[in-house]
């Protein structure tokens, strides 16, 4: 059976959002044989796997809907989805919009599975109750769910004691240590440097000295605008060697100093 399918009815919006839910749902389906109607769709869909397993089919390729795992289809597939181990259930949604294209580039969408983690239930119920209410504000308010799904969808499943996340773990207990270093941090995890860096680029889009720099300059812009410590202080609390090296570091990527940011003439978007 269907648990609460939504659609809208409405084909145009006064609202100037990127893009527009169209409909969202629930699936549970207990028959051992089922089958949706195939058809040709103009739109985005996201599926997110409870229990069972479905097979979606696009052109002569098959995919496997599994649970806590999320794939699509995109504008201009032809839908075909069966039944392949009940009792089947999922959530899903799709959108449209002016900007759909920029949405599905952005989120690096494509139409293979991959692991997600256990389906957002309470974002899809709201989800539901936002695409009934036909006022702006429902239709913002969907949207924004919608949003949060897609980046849920997007980020993945956050793996427990994996080789990225033990080096954050790492990074965050050492950040005042000026001698940290991804090569020492290599050899704390038993790993070659290569391989780290690897990891550390696949999970942040930084290498491990940019993380590393990242979160220190964080650290640095937090004090110097939170409190008066001097610069001395601060970079021994953000574990730069020295005042001068961090004063260093801070023009490069700022491209003004510290003291100029404290005074409030900084010319950043960072």
């Amino acid at each position: 059976m269907i648990i609460n399918p939504t659609f809208r009815f409405q084909n145009k919006s006064a609202l100037p959002v990127p893009f527009r839910v169209r409909s969202c749902g629930h699936y549970l389906i207990k028959e051992k044989v089922w089958h949706d109607r195939v058809l040709k769709k103009n739109f985005l869909q996201l599926f997110w796997g409870i229990r069972g397993v479905a097979k979606l089919r696009c052109g002569d390729h098959d995919m496997l809907l599994t649970p806590e795992h999320v794939c699509f289809y995109l504008p201009g597939d032809t839908h075909e989805v069966s039944l392949v181990e009940p009792p089947l259930e999922y959530c899903f949604l799709t959108v449209f919009g002016e900007y759909l294209d920029v949405l599905i580039q952005g989120f690096r969408i494509g139409r293979e599975p991959h692991k997600a983690g256990p389906c957002p239930m309470e974002l899809f119920e709201s989800l539901n109750i936002h695409l009934h209410d036909y006022s702006t504000r429902g239709e913002y308010l969907a949207s924004a769910d919608a949003y949060k799904i897609l980046c849920l969808a997007a980020a993945g499943e956050k793996v427990e004691n994996s080789i990225a996340e033990r080096f954050k773990n790492i990074v965050s207990e050492n950040l005042s240590d000026p001698t940290l270093h991804p090569a020492n941090i290599a050899k704390m995890l038993n790993i070659h440097p290569t391989t780290l860096t690897r990891n550390i680029h696949a999970a942040t889009g930084m290498n491990p000295m940019e993380y590393i720099t990242a979160w220190r300059m964080q650290l640095v812009l937090s004090m110097i605008r939170t409190s008066g410590r001097s610069f001395k202080e601060i970079a021994e609390e953000a574990g730069f060697a020295n005042a001068n090296y961090l004063a260093k570091v801070f023009r490069k990527k700022f491209g003004i100093s510290p003291s100029e940011f404290r005074n409030g003439s900084e010319n950043t978007d960072e």
